[in-house]
C-alpha cells in the first residue's frame, strides 16, 4: 500500500471512502480553499486508480516499497532501542 494525499470535494471525498484497499487517515483531514478537502490515505494501485475514477486529485508520498521500508528502519529503531535497555 501507498502513502497517498487525496483532495477532492466533499462529494469526492464521500465517494472515495467506500473504495475498497483505501484506507483514509481521518484525523489528517483538512479544509482547502473553495470548498475543496485533502485527506492522507493508504491506498493500493487498483484504489489509486479508482479515487481518481471518482474524480479525486491523488498524489503519491510514499509507495508501497517506500512505504515497507519506512516501517523496517521504524521497527529496526524500535528494537535497537529495547535492545539498548535490556528490554529483549
Amino acid at each position: 500500500m501507498s502513502l497517498v494525499q487525496i483532495e477532492g470535494s466533499e462529494e469526492v471525498l464521500r465517494a472515495v471512502q467506500d473504495i475498497p484497499e483505501l484506507h483514509l487517515v481521518r484525523s489528517s483531514l483538512e479544509a482547502r480553499s473553495d470548498y475543496r478537502y485533502k485527506v492522507a490515505a493508504y491506498a493500493s494501485d487498483q484504489a489509486v486508480e479508482a479515487a481518481v475514477a471518482q474524480g479525486a486529485q491523488v498524489t503519491v508520498v510514499l509507495s508501497s516499497e517506500g512505504v515497507d521500508e519506512h516501517h523496517a528502519r521504524l521497527s529496526a529503531v524500535i528494537g535497537q532501542g529495547y535492545t539498548e535497555r535490556g528490554e529483549v
